[in-house]
């Protein structure tokens, strides 16, 4: 059985949420290992705030980093992903780039992009085509004011499908816009894909 994805829990979670959601759109329920969900957890939400708070800022790209390569190297019975972690110019959206292959692939994609011009945020890209990003944001939200039409959330009433698209040509901006990927120096992303 698929599950429906899942929504944040805090402000700061949008990292594991990505890679549990990422790991249920390719696997069943019962093909998940606990290990998995384990150490998603306990590698996230590592970051360190200035005033000695933990995990308030986030997840750091080490940490994505070095849970893919955990990941990857992980084998039990039916799960074996593949991952791939992309940073700076790498992470873009050419025909023929890293991320549109994962897609048509059959992968998703993990990466960061802009919800103001200091915020980062991690959402799961599943589709792009020529004019729209399609992904799962599991920042809960039922509109998106002040983009022009450029982000549109969208009905996932099976709770497995897109619950936002963006103009492709907005997302790809290397300017400080919400809703975009940002300028190269901060971008990164996490490919996944299911080992046959």
């Amino acid at each position: 059985m698929y599950i429906p994805f899942h929504y944040q829990v805090s402000e700061y979670d949008c990292v594991p949420t990505a890679l549990i959601n990422g790991v249920s759109y390719l696997y069943q329920r019962k093909e998940i290992p606990p290990m998995v969900i384990q150490h998603i957890y306990l590698y996230c939400l590592d970051t360190v705030s200035r005033d000695a708070r933990f995990g308030v800022g986030g997840t750091s790209k080490y940490a994505v980093r070095m849970l893919g390569n955990w990941l990857s190297s992980y084998k039990m019975k039916k799960f074996s992903v593949q991952t791939e972690f992309l940073e700076k110019k790498a992470v873009t959206l050419d025909k023929d780039g890293r991320i549109v292959t994962c897609l048509d692939e059959g992968g998703i994609v993990l990466c960061n992009m802009l919800l103001t011009p200091r915020e980062e945020h991690y959402i799961m890209i599943m589709a792009v085509d020529d004019e729209w990003v399609y992904c799962f944001d599991s920042y809960r939200r039922v509109a998106v004011r002040g983009m022009g039409g450029r982000v549109k959330v969208l009905n996932s009433t099976d709770g497995r499908s897109p619950n936002v698209k963006i103009k492709r040509r907005w997302f790809e901006q290397t300017e400080t816009n919400r809703f975009t990927l940002g300028p190269f120096s901060i971008r990164e992303g996490l490919l996944v894909w299911r080992n046959p």
